[in-house]
């Protein structure tokens, strides 16, 4: 019999079983914080078979290393530039805002690139979110035909739970594309540190309960789904030794100018963004505090770093002419953090810095399904390609407005039958 015989007659065999959906079925699910070096060192069980059965990679944030702005080029596949949200913290002068976490649910001006479960419903792919940032930014951007809102009271166990319940509707009903996001590991990571007991006790948990959903998927759905679980980043031990007060950045001249909004400050634990305003400042007074920001920097024997608009790290992807990339970035050198004596910092780790050389944040990619080749080995891969390997599995359209791209995770898809288009 000829392959396309054979082709057509599993397309009529598929279309007509009432058991499998015609399309296939991603689920991307995000583990917040939880590091590659965690496999080795927690050696979770559930998740560690999962990886065996299909592959397994690192994973490297896009700078800086924090949640938002990661989790948005991974359901993006653009650099944060691009999508807008730079980092957890920073400043709009068009808005004359700061950004606050889901800023984009009351003002569209934050989310400035299309979210893949938007590209998906386009498409006519149902899509469903239990938890991720900014699922709910508003603006032409379709939202997901089902969109659970961030809370502080639902389990884990139901984010779970829910994505069976999804899986069980009807074909013509049910989300062909899924995400889902926890954050239990992040939390524990922060506060007691990455070789703490409880972060041990939390990665045992998320296993469990990955475990846990693993077996259902098999028990009670008819059809294979193709599972990406990733990460975010990792998480690195902070150096009390290596805190940088912010009066030590800041000379009396800057703070003022500070106090009067000439310089506006989005502040983390591992950045500071300054933002100049050109209507009170002139060129001169611009240079001269960069100046004084250098100067400082050598007082504080190398602690952290100076850079200017236009001359960050190439890697970075922030030297573009737009109003939210900052004209000046100080970054803390790996392991110290800014502190505000106004509010100490309480956590015993972090993240946030420059992935280059850092091995404690690389993030995970583990992918398993019915599309995915099992065993293949990769090399370390940002973030931004996983958009291109879900719109493949998926058979849609290959966005080209997007700098993810689908020869770097292709290697891992299964050569079938159909092919996107």
């Amino acid at each position: 019999m000829s392959r396309f015989l054979v082709c057509l007659l599993i397309l009529i065999m598929t279309s007509t079983a009432h058991s499998k959906p015609v399309k296939s079925t991603v689920i991307l699910l995000s583990i917040d914080g939880f590091a590659y070096d965690y496999l080795t060192k927690f050696k979770p069980k559930h998740i560690l078979n999962f990886g065996k059965s299909g592959v397994k990679a690192k994973l490297l944030s896009v700078y800086p290393s924090k949640t938002f702005p990661n989790h948005l080029s991974i359901i993006t596949g653009v650099y944060p530039a691009k999508h807008g949200i730079i980092h957890n913290r920073f400043y709009h002068p068009g808005l004359k805002e700061k950004y606050s976490l889901g800023a984009g649910k009351n003002n569209s001006l934050w989310l400035t690139a299309k979210p893949f479960w938007s590209f998906a419903e386009e498409n006519n792919i149902l899509s469903a979110v239990y938890f991720w940032p900014e699922s709910e930014a508003i603006g032409k951007n379709k939202q997901a035909s089902f969109n659970i809102a961030y809370n502080r009271t639902d389990s884990e166990k139901a984010r779970f739970d829910q994505i069976i319940n999804w899986l069980k509707l009807p074909t013509s009903q049910a989300p062909h594309f899924i995400a889902s996001y926890f954050s239990s590991v992040d939390a524990m990571g922060h506060k007691f540190g990455p070789n703490s007991v409880e972060l041990k006790n939390a990665v045992a948990d998320i296993d469990k309960l990955f475990g846990y959903f693993i077996s259902r998927l098999k028990k009670e759905i008819t059809f294979d789904v193709n599972i990406i679980l990733v990460s975010d980043h990792g998480m690195m031990q902070i150096n009390e030794s290596s805190k940088v007060d912010l009066a030590k950045v800041f000379n009396e001249q800057l703070t003022q100018w500070i106090s009067d909004n000439s310089i506006v400050v989005a502040q983390s634990s591992t950045q500071l963004f300054l933002y100049l305003d050109d209507s009170k400042l002139s060129k001169d007074q611009k240079n001269s505090i960069f100046k004084s920001l250098i100067k400082q920097k050598k007082e504080n024997q190398s602690l952290y770093s100076v850079y200017r608009k236009n001359q960050y790290p190439e890697h970075w992807q922030l030297n573009k002419d737009l109003a939210i990339i900052p004209d000046i970035i100080i970054e803390i050198a790996p392991n110290g953090y800014f502190n505000n004596t106004k509010t100490s910092i309480t956590s015993a780790a972090t993240h946030g810095y420059d992935v280059i050389n850092q091995p404690a944040l690389t993030a995970i990619f583990l992918a398993s399904g019915p599309d995915i080749i099992k065993g293949r080995k990769l090399n370390a891969f940002e973030n931004i390609h996983i958009v291109p390997l879900m719109s493949q599995l998926l058979g849609l359209p290959q966005r080209q407005d997007i700098d993810g791209k689908r020869s770097v995770l292709q290697p891992i898809i299964k050569t079938n039958c159909i092919t996107s288009k």
